[in-house]
């Protein structure tokens, strides 16, 4: 949707408004009799009941539901008195890519003793999200796992006697996951088994195409994979598709061979077995492209009084979109269309961020500091709308001295409450037991500023920051996060005691300072698929050009030490050219620790050349 039918949009949207209520009778109408100053489970109860209705449809970027989402907020921040701090009006509008989509022409068909088939699109194939466009023609050759593992002596492109086999020009069959899935003490072969990395060697060696299946002995159901967005816009390079697993049966009946015998084979000796099937040819053309939305941040602000520390802002937020029917990021294994509402993830850290602006509201006339309210946009899409803020004007106007995030804060359980970002400032862990005095949380500190959510985008501008979170559980990215498991009188006591610490900031004398984490190696959190080696980058997921941008680096790990910087952009790993993450992790694999790699970044448009030891996780 352009960003002149989205305004379009809203315009209607507020003229429905203004003649009938357009919310349901438990939401926002509500909402209108129970308001008062004070934060109210009863208020938070009705936010979140609203933010995660059907009606909403998950909230995804770029929908009708991101649009009503929108329209809610600037309304509440209306209701309170912000004073609008949008690049139009509350708003941010920022770009962002959502999912994929067919586009061109797309088939496939295969030939086997000169007797051709034709398959029918998104029933018996479907090209793969990360597949390049065009198309490929050629013998079909069975390509095992499709993995090269040398740390396990096992080669899917070598021969028994270790030579190399000709795939120039061929079209391979590869399946799913690895021999070592049913290791019950664990798979050694984890980190070969994403897709996007079985297409690399095929890349490198001239293969015309891939064709990916479900193997009969991985228990899964022979099902379509589709057009699933991994966020990542550089394509594999080569046309992939993923195609009904009984069509390869088929075929190699035809040559008195059996799918599941040879699978087991191959997973219970460790060892490959790549074979050309003879007289068959598979021919398939993958034409997809990207489907961009726009979306936005939705931002308010309360301006302090004291004449000089008004000047510095703390700023409190959380995210506002969730995954809509699940076009990226959701676990739900079913194959029906189910709505992803996420009343936990994130209505209730939205719910939180509007209590906390109406309480503060309330008691305006005896802030010293500003307060910025933000409600981020595209935050399941890898931290976008954060990360657009704060490297926009908006963010380089403030004086920002704290951040604190809310992500999943209604579900409390046992009093366990997980804090990030304690380490970020010395003054936080005091302050935390301070206050915690008067709630009796269980608190479990994590020092480090960088996660899974919008603060990181603050830490790694030096932002001393904290992120509120009840724990995940087993309808995180599920549809069933649904209004009826929150816990409203829960996350009372967490706003509450969100409060005490953002009013006890407000008036101190001095800013928080700001810390870097030194995150030992061996408790390094963050990883990349499975592979092993630490570097300490930390990827930015807003970038769309080729190579790895990357936003900054973890204090005291490889990377710094070995010259790289925020904003650098790896186009080269070792050997390997780097498009995007994906080739950075196949490039990792390729190392182990202790290993000094040479890496090319593009610094101010010039090419750099560092050399950086591996660190170990």
């Amino acid at each position: 949707m352009s960003q002149i039918n989205r305004i379009n949009l809203i315009a209607v949207l507020l003229i429905s408004l203004s003649m009938y209520s357009f919310f349901p009778q438990d939401g926002k109408d509500g909402i209108e009799g129970l308001r008062n100053s004070n934060i109210t489970s009863s208020e938070i109860y009705q936010h979140i009941k609203y933010l995660s209705s059907d009606e909403l449809e998950g909230r995804f970027p770029g929908t009708r539901g991101d649009i009503l989402t929108s329209e809610y907020l600037i309304n509440e921040f209306k209701k309170y008195d912000l004073k609008p701090y949008g690049e139009n009006g509350y708003v941010q509008n920022f770009d962002v890519y959502t999912h994929i989509s067919l586009s061109g022409n797309n088939y496939f068909k295969t030939s086997l003793d000169g007797t051709e088939k034709d398959y029918i699109i998104e029933t018996q194939f479907s090209p793969l999200g990360f597949s390049g466009n065009g198309s490929a023609y050629g013998q079909i050759v069975f390509a095992g796992y499709g993995i090269s593992a040398a740390d396990q002596n096992y080669d899917d492109f070598k021969d028994k006697d270790g030579n190399d086999i000709d795939i120039k020009g061929r079209v391979l069959i590869i399946m799913k996951y690895s021999p070592g899935g049913s290791d019950p003490h664990g798979n050694p072969f984890e980190k070969y088994e994403a897709l996007r990395q079985k297409t690399q060697i095929p890349k490198e060696r001239g293969a015309a195409g891939i064709i990916f299946i479900n193997g009969p002995s991985t228990g899964d159901d022979d099902k379509l994979t589709g057009l699933k967005f991994d966020r990542v816009l550089q394509n594999a390079g080569i046309p992939v598709i993923n195609c009904k697993r009984e069509i390869i049966e088929n075929i190699l009946a035809k040559e008195g061979k059996d799918l599941k015998k040879i699978q087991d084979d191959i997973d219970n000796s460790k060892s490959s077995n790549t074979f050309e099937i003879k007289n068959s040819y598979a021919s398939f053309e993958a034409n997809i492209e990207p489907v961009k939305a726009v979306t936005d941040n939705v931002i308010g602000i309360i301006e302090g009084n004291d004449p000089v520390l008004k000047n510095e802002v703390i700023v409190i937020g959380g995210h506002k979109d969730h995954l809509g029917y699940g076009l990226y990021g959701s676990l739900y294994s079913g194959n029906d269309k189910q709505i992803h509402n996420g009343a936990d993830d994130n209505a209730s850290g939205i719910a939180g961020v509007l209590e906390l602006a109406q309480k503060f509201s309330s008691v305006r006339k005896d802030l010293k500091r500003s307060i910025l309210f933000i409600c981020f946009g595209a935050e399941e899409a890898g931290l976008i709308g954060s990360a657009y803020f704060t490297n926009s004007k908006l963010f380089e106007d403030l004086n920002v001295v704290a951040m604190i995030n809310m992500d999943m804060v209604g579900r409390l359980s046992d009093d366990k409450l997980i804090i990030y970002g304690t380490g970020t400032s010395p003054v936080w862990n005091d302050m935390l037991d301070k206050f915690n005095s008067n709630y009796n949380f269980s608190l479990t500190k994590t020092p480090d500023g960088l996660g899974p959510s919008d603060h990181s985008s603050f830490y790694i501008k030096d932002v001393p920051s904290l992120h509120f979170f009840t724990g995940t559980h087993g309808e995180y990215h599920a549809p069933p996060d649904d209004i009826e498991k929150i816990n409203a009188e829960g996350q009372l006591r967490i706003m509450n005691f969100i409060y005490d610490i953002v009013s006890d900031l407000d008036v101190s004398s001095s800013k928080p300072d700001f810390t870097k984490v030194v995150v030992a190696e061996n408790n390094e959190k963050r990883s990349m698929g499975s592979v092993k080696i630490y570097v300490g980058t930390i990827p930015d997921y807003s970038y769309t050009g080729e190579g790895m941008k990357i936003s900054g680096v973890k204090q005291g790990g490889p990377a710094e030490t070995g010259g790289m910087q925020a904003g650098d952009i790896i186009v080269k790993f070792g050997n390997t050219e780097v498009k995007n993450i994906y080739d950075y992790m196949f490039a990792m694999g390729g190392f182990k620790p202790g290993d000094e790699a040479e890496i090319t970044v593009l610094r101010n448009n010039e090419p750099v050349v560092l050399k950086v030891k591996m660190g170990s996780r």
